[in-house]
């Protein structure tokens, strides 16, 4: 009799580990990835760093070496959530770090979720203070949501044509 009690108490104890074990370590995949955020998002510190660095690349290689060295989720120039945007004075995309089918395109009108024309809004700033802020809500590629956005955007001057070059953070 005592073995028997024995082998039932084994039992349950087995039962109670496999029920207990797998939502202990969907408890420990939530609580990753609820901070997960803080260490997959790009700063504004490091959104202006970055557009440093493409503006001293652009001066060497000029606008036609954009769209290559912006080029793919392995470029130099993608860092996690932050991709520049390089864009003519008429909202013409030249160069996107993200989605390179937009390469090409007239983005002028382009408007966010609240139909609001941040992209035109951006053209306005740079023209008019040669740096501006634009906050918007767009897809964030990190989790595929609708997040607010800021775009840090600048005015460059290469081959004697104005453009814009931008990094966008999310918020």
């Amino acid at each position: 009799m005592a073995g028997m009690i024995s082998k039932l108490r084994l039992r349950v104890q087995r039962q109670t580990l496999l029920t207990v074990l797998p939502v202990l370590l969907l408890l420990v995949v939530i609580a990753f990835a609820a901070g997960a955020p803080a260490y997959t998002r790009g700063t504004d510190a490091e959104a202006l760093t970055m557009i440093d660095r493409a503006q001293h690349m652009l001066e060497r290689v000029g606008p036609e070496g954009a769209a290559e060295a912006f080029a793919g989720h392995d470029s130099a120039f993608i860092d996690r959530d932050l991709y520049p945007m390089l864009l003519d004075d008429k909202g013409v995309m030249i160069a996107h770090g993200w989605t390179a089918t937009l390469n090409g395109s007239d983005l002028r009108d382009l408007r966010d979720v609240d139909g609001k024309p941040f992209i035109r809004e951006a053209l306005a700033g740079v023209e008019r203070d040669g740096r501006t802020d634009v906050t918007y809500q767009w897809i964030d590629p990190l989790s595929g949501q609708v997040a607010r956005k800021t775009m840090h955007a600048r005015r460059l001057v290469l081959n004697g044509k104005p453009y814009m070059l931008a990094v966008g953070v999310y918020r």
